[in-house]
């Protein structure tokens, strides 16, 4: 039975109720008086809803006042059923699966008593009809089916025929007074006309008694915790299924937006965005090859073209400079792809195996488009890389050439004199590497052959060469790296030969469209997980009245911690199954928009870890929504 002692509750300084004590026991108990005298205040602390208040209520001995969360949600689980004036059944349901909703706590759902208690509530055929479809008498029935379903000790029933017609009034009441018998039932209503003779009644008015109590109060049998209360993984999965069909459109947005989010962040962390703005760069490398991003290093040139495409940017003015030390400086640079010497030769034969080559002359310097095996020669041996043109020569491969033994004799001009003398010079070396010499299209350097250090020095001292300053280029790794590589070059009064100005041109627009990009980037990462929280966020407000019934069924934060992970668990799920079936489609918008294909097979599993990702912020957003549902804020318990 209730004991209330001395219960005063204020709000706004006002006495809703001023020093009530009763007793109320087994049996109908109403709790009557006009609006705003307190009935709902008091139901309301009777229930544990309400807990901040003056004084004492005891259940069977337990103090309502110091009820912990986990013994309000056992209580509402196994002690107190409810009964609201707007029947507070989720409408999406069917009525079984409403009847269902506090045997999920429990070892198993008793659906055999399920039937019997539709059965004698005479809506067993209405059992698998969604509740929005029914009457308000039919659904003030379910409701009351709900909390039989509980086998309670007490019914608190919160105007249950306000917003019912005369005859289904009786009705309720009928069933209300058979639930009496062998329980407390406590009505709150206005409506003296339901009242019996057998009742007891506490009328209240503006807070403070009118009458007591009529008959002599029953005790209740002792307070027991005998019955499971705990939320299945099983039952978990069973309730969001549930929800899924009821809700399939909630549901899909919420999916939706964790494949949309997990997209985004996908495009953001691998750079998809920013790797966009190297499409002009790209273009110019198939145009020019990947000779655009050399560096030539000369003693000194006089303004002039190049051959071919080759064309380098050259000041218009006789340049002198010592380059003496630069190649040792740069050839470890970990900007540098490679160097190599620019030595041109003439009259080129080479004899490899005992067979002899003649290798018809260009005029022109070295040139190299790409390594296409072995290595640059960087070693104190006598090295060369070779053209490709003779390997095939040759007949053999290009990994066939490497390793191999050559005698290579030629003509070497010497400008010591300021007139150009053509010296012989000869030496055997080893070959490590075959170069592609190509410089456009339609033309090949085939004389374009790539001595080491120690092998050039050779052939330079018996060209009678006295001038150890040997003219090289630099391949830089990236556009950005030739740049940088320049303007060091400068600052040390070097000018170096190159394609500067097409180059930096791309670079200065790179740099400004990875900034911009980087922001963009940045944005759409923070926008695509705000975009998840803000969906749960809403969706989870939007659910606080199924929240509350979920509370006053039973249902505590670890019981709906489970249940949003089961949640989240299949909205990550149907994400990653929708971002796996819709890839293709995915793949060709991106690539229209950032030129690159975001989801290959190397990124689907950091496309779903992503996905995994938000689905957290999602869970942890949905948790805060529940959290705060105020249970008598959620449902509409009457005003005092």
């Amino acid at each position: 039975m209730f004991e209330i002692k001395n219960v005063s509750k204020q709000y706004n300084g006002e006495f809703a109720l001023d020093n009530i004590s009763s007793k109320l026991g087994q049996g109908l108990n109403f709790i009557v008086g006009a609006s705003g005298s307190g009935k709902t205040t008091l139901l309301k602390i009777i229930s544990g809803m309400e807990q901040d208040f003056d004084g004492e209520v005891y259940y069977c001995g337990k103090d309502i006042k110091k009820l912990t969360s986990n013994e309000k949600s056992y209580f509402y689980n196994n002690t107190f059923g409810f009964v609201w004036q707007d029947f507070n059944l989720l409408e999406d349901l069917s009525v079984l699966e409403n009847v269902l909703l506090p045997q999920y706590l429990k070892n198993k759902q008793n659906q055999k008593n399920a039937n019997k208690i539709l059965k004698e509530l005479k809506i067993f055929d209405l059992a698998h009809r969604k509740v929005n479809s029914l009457s308000g008498g039919q659904k003030q029935r379910v409701a009351i089916a709900r909390e039989l379903m509980k086998n309670p000790k007490v019914i608190i029933a919160d105007e249950p025929t306000s917003a019912l017609d005369e005859k289904n009034s009786e009705t309720t009441m009928d069933i209300l007074k058979a639930i009496s018998k062998n329980r407390t039932v406590i009505v709150v209503t206005h409506d003296v006309n339901l009242i019996d003779n057998d009742s007891n009644v506490i009328d209240l008015d503006e807070g403070e008694f009118v009458s007591l109590p009529q008959n002599n109060v029953t005790k209740t049998e002792k307070l027991t915790y005998s019955e499971s209360h705990r939320l299945s993984i099983k039952n978990a999965f069973t309730m969001t299924k549930s929800n899924v069909k009821s809700k399939f459109g909630r549901f899909f947005v919420s999916a939706l937006s964790l494949m949309i989010a997990g997209i985004l962040l996908l495009t953001t962390v691998n750079g998809t965005v920013e790797s966009s703005s190297q499409g002009d760069f790209d273009e110019l490398i198939d145009t020019y090859g990947d000779g655009l991003k050399d560096i030539s290093i000369v003693s000194s040139f006089t303004s002039a073209g190049g051959v071919g495409d080759n064309q380098e940017e050259k000041p218009n003015a006789d340049v002198s400079q010592d380059i003496d030390g630069l190649y040792d400086k740069y050839v470890g640079d970990k900007r540098v792809d490679f160097t190599a010497f620019l030595q041109a030769f003439d009259n080129i034969k080479v004899k490899v195996s005992g067979k002899e080559y003649q290798i018809q002359g260009s005029g022109t310097v070295p040139t190299i488009n790409k390594l296409v095996a072995g290595k640059m020669p960087t070693g104190k041996d006598n090295e060369v890389v070779v053209p490709e043109s003779f390997v095939k020569s040759m007949g053999i491969s290009n990994e066939q050439a490497i390793g191999k033994q050559i005698d290579f004799s030629s003509g070497i001009f010497n400008w010591d004199t300021g007139e150009p003398v053509l010296k012989d010079a000869s030496i055997t070396a080893i070959i490590v590497g075959v170069a592609d010499n190509t410089i456009s299209s339609e033309f090949t350097v085939d004389d374009s052959f790539f001595f080491s250090k120690a092998a050039l020095h050779d052939l330079r001292r018996q060209a009678g060469i006295e001038n150890e300053a040997m003219n090289f280029l630099i391949r830089a790794k990236t556009p950005t790296d030739m740049i940088s590589i320049k303007d060091e070059l400068n600052e040390q009064g070097i000018v170096p030969l190159g394609q500067f100005e097409l180059v930096e041109d791309i670079v200065r627009l790179n740099e400004q469209t990875t900034e911009q990009s980087g922001s963009a980037s940045m944005f759409i990462g923070i926008l695509a997980v705000v975009m998840v929280i803000a969906i749960s966020l809403i969706t989870g407000f939007m659910r606080k009245r199924e929240f509350a019934i979920y509370k006053v069924s039973g249902f505590n934060n670890a019981h709906f911690s489970l249940l949003n992970l089961t949640e989240k668990i299949t909205e990550i799920m149907t994400a990653i199954l929708l971002m796996l079936v819709t890839s293709p489609l995915i793949n060709i918008a991106t690539k229209s928009l950032f030129n690159a294909s975001i989801l290959n097979s190397k990124m689907l599993i950091s496309g779903v870890l992503f996905i995994a990702l938000v689905g957290v912020a999602a869970y942890v957003s949905t948790a805060i929504a529940f959290i705060m549902t105020k249970t008598t804020t959620a449902l509409k318990t009457g005003d005092k």
